[in-house]
């Protein structure tokens, strides 16, 4: 695995190779709890997939991807991170995905980008004020999608945090019906929201470049 750490516009970015000539690059926020298990997250990856891929990871802080920050954040993706990766790193796909904060944004994100070929979004706070009737209105343009929920994560009364159960389960749906089945998935994991975050995202990144190894082949 070939790592290195490059300044796009003023960002670290964290870019992880895997294997020869990558066929998709995920792109994915990093927050700083998730910096020191990057690389043992892509060899994860690495162990589920045999889809060569290189990861671009943009440090981003937690109020990046909150309401007040997530559109700043996401001119930055649309602006530097996939010119960038459209520039200089050869692939077939993107995908883009993220957990928590990262996976709503992830999910948000790809209602509003074209080129976006997969999404992963784990535990995505879904839960906020405003989703679902944004959701309703702006399909993803993404082809695959997966989402993933601690099946602990619902169990509590405090609010807004008991929602995001269904609020997961409707947006699941939405795909179903603008995908099809064949093309997302909701999987359910053992345990709340801090439970191998890690597995979740590997096992989420690599869902996604096997159903894009499985696209027939151009000619």
């Amino acid at each position: 695995m070939n790592e290195r750490i490059v300044n796009i516009a003023g960002r670290g970015c964290h870019i992880m190779s895997v294997g020869n000539t990558p066929a998709a690059v995920i792109i994915k926020p990093l927050g700083e709890f998730e910096r020191l298990l990057l690389k043992d997250e892509c060899n994860m990856i690495e162990e589920l997939t045999p889809m060569p891929f290189t990861m671009v990871a943009f440090e981003v802080n937690e109020d990046d991807l909150r309401p007040d920050g997530a559109e700043n954040t996401f001119r930055y993706l649309e602006a530097f991170i996939i010119p960038f990766v459209d520039q200089y790193i050869p692939h077939k796909y993107i995908i883009l995905g993220g957990y928590s904060l990262g996976g709503l944004f992830a999910l948000w994100s790809a209602t509003k980008l074209d080129g976006i070929d997969a999404v992963f979004a784990g535990s995505p706070s879904l839960w906020m004020d405003g989703w679902e009737e944004y959701a309703d209105g702006h399909p993803t343009k993404a082809q695959f999608v997966y989402m993933s929920l601690g099946n602990k994560e619902e169990c509590t009364r405090k609010q807004p945090f008991s929602k995001v159960g269904d609020r997961v389960r409707q947006q699941h749906q939405r795909h179903v019906s603008q995908l099809g089945e064949q093309n997302c998935i909701l999987e359910w994991n053992e345990g709340g929201h801090f439970a191998d975050i890690e597995q979740r995202k590997a096992k989420g990144f690599a869902w996604c470049l096997n159903k894009l190894n499985e696209q027939p082949t151009q000619v």
